[in-house]
């Protein structure tokens, strides 16, 4: 993936194949997720950060796959750092977004307060997965990552 990506969320990873999967909807919503839910650590009060929070202590979801991402944009060496470590294990990020969806998918009333307006998101956490899925069956590392803009 280079500098050259198009805005939005991105799904890498290491080896010549590319994945023949893709996301069926536009993933930008599991962008907004992934970053509010990573606000949570800053104090992050966004709908989404409280869905994240309410995933993790009633539906025990495991969020740190999800977690780990980096901007395209290498602005500094924290940056490359970033990006660089931002490699993982598929399996993991793959069970972490099919949990997400299983909560968003259940009957949790509160939860789906939270989330009323990202009917898409679930959807699209079930196509990451799948995209993970073929990652994992050939031993490949995966990497999220994004550009706010073109």
């Amino acid at each position: 993936m280079t500098q050259d990506a198009a805005p939005g969320l991105h799904v890498e990873f290491d080896g010549d194949e590319a994945c023949p999967l893709g996301f069926a909807g536009d993933p930008t919503v599991v962008l907004f997720f992934i970053s509010w839910a990573y606000t949570l650590r800053l104090g992050g009060q966004h709908e989404l950060a409280l869905a994240a929070m309410h995933m993790q202590r009633r539906h025990k979801v495991d969020l740190r796959p999800l977690l780990t991402y980096a901007d395209l944009e290498v602005e500094d060496e924290d940056d490359q750092h970033a990006l660089d470590h931002a490699w993982q294990e598929p399996a993991a990020l793959a069970a972490a977004a099919r949990a997400v969806a299983t909560a968003l998918e259940s009957d949790d009333a509160a939860l789906r307060e939270l989330v009323t307006d990202y009917d898409d998101l679930a959807p699209r956490l079930r196509d990451l997965a799948a995209i993970c899925d073929w990652g994992a069956e050939r031993a490949r590392r995966v990497r999220l990552t994004f550009r706010l803009d073109a």
